[in-house]
């Protein structure tokens, strides 16, 4: 009789696997195209025609995009093994990854409403929400002038920055799961995200929120903003990036997450309105992390994993930060009521996405991953890399 694998085993098991998965990288390209186009549809108002400009909140691709975001997370930092790493050296590399391009950010958008004044994307900040943002801790306070403060977009990071810190915490309770009941918990999880928006209808009677309509401010908070509610897309990484780890998780196609996301997004058209702000797309489109991620695995990546998509995907962070305040710039440097024909749009968002891009590339280049190598690794760390690098420069000019 063959016994199952005890917890040390359990753990042991990531060591067969490759340690990184490029092809996820790559990935967050496309999903930054996603949230930009949104956004540059939704808010930046660039065409005549008001159906282009609905396409953002008419199919639910912002909110898939923000859930994948939140499960791509929990799934690539359960991947870097994060039970090896004590919780300041884990901490420390989240913090040094985060912080360089918000501040740069921050520090940008401030000074720039300070010259030119309130803009039609980005207002005035009093400085209690602006040291909130500062600090990433704007989601945790229930009111729209903390959660939208500054730049505003980067309320999901005041989220993502917390589950990051504590998954040194949460881990080892979650490999402590059977691998045989690893399913248990995804499917838990996801009936979690399904009920969770219904409760907050039920719970909640608020006047209607212009901003957010037909919802109320605090059902727009506790469904879509509150860190706490997008928690379990996170878990959903987590437990997904375990069941890789230990061999559980069966062959998906591709199509099939591309069918599931299809039904679920029609089935949101018959539920209730505060579904479509919610991470309820997150039960669908969190099978594309593991079966993408399984094609590196297995070696069957063809262009996620190439060196240009994977350079982008590391800057996509930087990238997502900077694009409300380029959007913001280009709608009062265009003129607040200016808009296009579909072609002239189309051409302006191409080169608004290009230089978004750009400017992320910069960012991570020469603020991000130079404060990375100097405060995201120990000494120990750093020596080593040093050694590695002089290393390969020997081997180099002895092959020269």
């Amino acid at each position: 009789m063959v016994s199952s694998p005890s917890p040390t085993d359990r753990l042991s098991t990531p060591s067969a696997l490759p340690a990184r998965l490029p092809s996820l990288t790559g990935g967050r390209v496309i999903l930054f195209v996603l949230a930009f186009s949104t956004h540059a549809l939704g808010a930046g108002q660039f065409f005549k025609n008001p159906s282009i400009n609905g396409v953002g909140t008419a199919v639910p691709s912002a909110i898939s995009t923000l859930s994948l975001f939140f499960v791509l997370s929990g799934f690539v930092l359960t991947w870097q093994e994060p039970w090896k790493s004590t919780l300041g050296s884990f901490a420390r590399k989240r913090l040094a990854k985060i912080f360089p391009s918000h501040i740069a950010i921050w520090a940008f958008t401030l000074a720039m409403i300070a010259v030119v004044g309130p803009m039609t994307l980005i207002g005035q900040t009093p400085l209690g929400p602006a040291l909130a943002n500062l600090f990433l801790v704007q989601a945790w306070i229930p009111d729209p002038t903390y959660v939208f403060s500054v730049y505003g977009i980067n309320w999901s990071v005041s989220a993502d920055i917390v589950f990051y810190i504590s998954l040194p915490l949460l881990i080892h309770p979650i490999l402590r799961i059977p691998t045989r009941h690893l399913w248990y918990w995804l499917v838990g999880l996801m009936a979690v995200i399904a009920v969770l928006p219904g409760v907050v209808m039920a719970a909640v009677d608020a006047p209607v929120w212009w901003m957010w309509a037909p919802l109320s401010f605090p059902e727009a908070y506790l469904s879509f903003f509150f860190p706490l509610s997008r928690l379990p897309e996170f878990l959903l990484g987590v437990i997904l990036a375990r069941m890789l780890q230990t061999g559980s998780w069966p062959r998906f196609r591709l199509w099939w997450a591309v069918a599931g996301t299809a039904a679920l997004w029609l089935v949101m058209t018959w539920l209730p309105p505060i579904y479509k702000s919610s991470g309820f797309m997150a039960i669908a489109v969190c099978f594309f992390v593991p079966i993408v991620a399984m094609r590196d695995i297995e070696g069957r990546s063809r262009w996620l994993n190439r060196k240009p998509m994977v350079v982008l995907g590391d800057a996509t962070y930087a990238a997502y930060l900077t694009q409300w305040p380029l959007l913001a710039i280009a709608r009062d440097a265009i003129g607040p009521t200016v808009r296009f024909d579909t072609w002239a749009g189309v051409l302006l968002v191409l080169g608004l996405l290009v230089l978004n891009m750009l400017i992320g590339l910069v960012l991570y280049r020469f603020v991000e991953r130079p404060v990375l190598r100097r405060f995201g690794r120990t000494r120990s760390e750093r020596e080593r890399a040093r050694l590695r690098e002089a290393a390969v420069s020997e081997r180099a000019q002895t092959v020269g």
